[in-house]
């Protein structure tokens, strides 16, 4: 088997793009990672189990951070803190990254995610984004 074929080359791309589409998409089982960003649609359907891995672009040079607001009645679990990875584009100053948030779906039922991308400190502002999601966990 040789990768310099073009027809194994084609092959193992489409099967990265399938299974790169069943992640994003949420269609996982239970106990693996799911991953949605902004440009994902808003719903979202996860197992028992199942971890969900929110992934937002953000550049904390700027003072924006990504600010969560905690449901009443959850079936998400938030797993410890959001990361920040920054963009590895030449090691740029001010270049931005993405902020990641993990929950795990603790029971069945639909909550709603709700992100808002802001100054912290800045209370009496809008938020610059709004980012919403409606999660459903079978």
């Amino acid at each position: 088997m040789r990768w310099r074929d073009p027809v194994l080359r084609c092959a193992a791309l489409v099967a990265f793009f399938v299974a790169a589409h069943g992640v994003v998409a949420g269609q996982v089982g239970a106990g693996a990672a799911t991953v949605v960003t902004e440009q994902t649609h808003g719903d979202v359907n996860l197992k028992v189990g199942a971890v969900l891995e929110v992934r937002l672009e953000a550049n904390h040079t700027t003072g924006y951070s990504w600010v969560f607001a905690p449901a009443l009645n959850p079936v998400l679990m938030r797993q410890g803190r959001a990361a920040y990875q920054e963009h590895v584009a030449g090691s740029t100053v001010g270049a931005g990254g993405v902020e990641i948030w993990r929950f795990k779906a603790m029971k069945a039922g639909k909550q709603g995610l709700q992100f808002e991308y802001r100054r912290p400190w800045e209370k009496g502002s809008p938020p610059a984004k709004v980012v919403t999601f409606t999660v459903t966990v079978e």
